[in-house]
């Protein structure tokens, strides 16, 4: 298994759960917030993970170096949108809406990661390369789970 497999499997995880909180009402508050906070913590740490490990692999090449600039742009852009939502009310008039637009970006950036990003980067980067990040990725994305877990507010 390499880094991109690893990436993706995860992808299915925040497709699932993002999908399950855009169809959500406004009673639907316990599971909006579970749902949410399951996202918040593996996204976040997916992302923090991603730009620890599989980033400064793709800056070491000129054809893969647009791309960590596209990771951590679009990282940031999402990231601050969910830090917006965990600082509200998950039945604020407002909250809905503005997840979907986060949700608009987080799924244009997967399919960025799995449909460009990782075709190219397993056209330059030698095979045991790509799956010998997989160990300190999971490693990464396991300690900063922990952290956020037992650091978790709402609002």
């Amino acid at each position: 298994m390499d880094i991109f497999q690893e990436i993706t499997s995860e992808h299915e995880d925040f497709r699932k759960w993002s999908e399950k909180i855009a169809e959500t009402t406004d009673r639907a508050v316990k599971t909006r917030e579970d749902l949410f906070k399951k996202l918040y913590i593996k996204l976040t740490a997916h992302h923090e993970a991603e730009e620890e490990v599989l980033v400064p692999v793709l800056r070491e090449h000129e054809d893969t170096k647009e791309f960590a600039i596209e990771i951590d742009e679009e990282h940031d852009v999402i990231d601050y949108i969910m830090e917006e939502l965990r600082k509200l009310p998950v039945n604020e008039e407002n909250w809905l809406m503005k997840f979907k637009i986060m949700k608009e970006q987080l799924d244009h950036h997967l399919e960025d990661e799995e449909e460009e990003i990782a075709p190219k980067a397993r056209e330059i980067f030698e095979k045991e390369r790509l799956e010998s990040l997989v160990d300190k990725y999971e490693k990464d994305m396991s300690e900063r789970k922990k952290k956020l877990e037992s650091n978790y507010t709402k609002g």
